[in-house]
């Protein structure tokens, strides 16, 4: 007989292992499934993730009250996940953001309790040395704002899960099937059994809903560029950088990664970039990325940081999740499984919110937050 749990999560991402942890801490029987980060993405076969990865921005000032909540509650749970961890992921460096929405961002960060303040490009050009000529305000966030270690995080949240006696298996799973106990989940994991099922699966896995979700799977490149300043950075969002093909950016200021460089990560959207079938993510992941994007994403860099001095570039694909309503998808879809997936590419600095009001869905049989249950409710294509 296939071992049994009350709750699997399937997906062992950032909302994965959170909701995992939640679940875990309230006493369930869990297991969650996700296999760990491929060796070689490029000859991996998948399922791919995007969270491997060493900076994700977190700030409270979002683009709707509902977001900036989600992470203010995160936020103030970082440092207990990191203490009963004994995993550091937060740095508090701080976040320029320059939108012609600050005026709701500003907002939004006040009604979440957040100190986001409306600044000039005159003062971030003398306080961080980066230069802004969109034309559009500008806001300043300090601490707690910053940026995450993604793959701390779920490292973290994954030690927890252990911690409190739930069970991780580090392989895939590739088909979920109803039977009269519940349901029964193979692949690489093996077989078992659950009650019920959580699934978390972000750009992968709609093989194992019976209906497809509406989820555009938007490619995405990042740049990391080895550069010479290694001071105070803040994070940063930009709408309309300095190359006109873009039509926002981010970065996440110089760390250290694993091939030992110490690099800034610069991302962003490319203007009428198209979705991607999860059919071929698999070879996207495999990819370079889109070298249009890779030398628009260069410009504005050099752009923003006039002088600055480049070592090295690198470049690799990711993949954003975006649903129909701008917010991750937290509900169920059938009876017995429900889904918490879709993070709109703002969804790591909240997390643990997200994964754990994924994990109440198991606690009460009714929506019970301040959050309005329909900005989560899953819609079908």
């Amino acid at each position: 007989m296939p071992a049994s749990y009350e709750v699997a999560v399937i997906g062992r991402g950032l909302i994965g292992s959170a909701a995992a942890r939640h679940l875990a801490e309230a006493g369930h029987k869990v297991v969650v499934i996700g296999p760990d980060e491929p060796p070689d993405r490029r000859t991996s076969q998948g399922p791919f993730c995007s969270h491997p990865d060493e900076g994700r921005i977190t700030r409270i000032a979002g683009r709707t009250r509902v977001w900036s909540e989600l992470a203010a509650r995160s936020i103030a749970r970082y440092t207990d996940i990191a203490n009963r961890s004994g995993i550091e992921f937060h740095s508090t460096c701080g976040l320029v953001s320059s939108s012609p929405k600050i005026s709701e961002w500003l907002e939004n960060s006040e009604l979440a309790g957040g100190k986001a303040r409306a600044v000039d490009t005159d003062w971030v050009a003398a306080e961080t040395g980066i230069s802004l000529t969109n034309g559009h305000p500008v806001l300043y966030e300090g601490a707690p704002a910053g940026y995450i270690n993604p793959r701390r995080l779920v490292n973290a949240q994954t030690n927890l899960v252990e911690q409190a006696h739930g069970l991780v298996i580090r392989e895939s799973a590739s088909t979920l099937t109803e039977g009269l106990d519940g349901y029964q989940i193979d692949g690489d994991c093996g077989s078992l059994t659950a009650e019920r099922v959580l699934v978390t699966t972000g750009a992968f896995g709609s093989e194992l809903l019976n209906r497809p979700l509406d989820l555009r799977r938007m490619p995405r490149t990042t740049v990391t560029a080895e550069m010479s300043i290694d001071g105070d950075l803040p994070s940063l969002i930009c709408v309309d950088p300095p190359d006109n093909r873009l039509e926002e950016i981010y970065w996440v200021p110089p760390v250290r990664y694993p091939d030992g460089r110490i690099a800034l990560k610069i991302g962003g959207n490319l203007r009428g970039s198209e979705p991607v079938t999860q059919e071929a993510l698999t070879q996207w992941f495999q990819s370079d990325g889109d070298p249009i994007e890779v030398e628009a994403l260069k410009n504005s860099l050099l752009g923003l940081l006039p002088g600055v001095e480049i070592i090295s570039w690198a470049q690799k694909p990711c993949v954003v999740t975006n649903t129909s309503t701008d917010h991750p998808y937290i509900g169920w879809v059938e009876s017995g499984v429900a889904v918490a997936l879709g993070g709109c590419g703002a969804a790591a600095k909240s997390s643990d919110e997200l994964g754990r009001l994924a994990a109440e869905l198991f606690n009460s049989e009714n929506w019970n937050d301040s959050l309005p249950s329909s900005a989560f409710d899953p819609i079908f294509s």
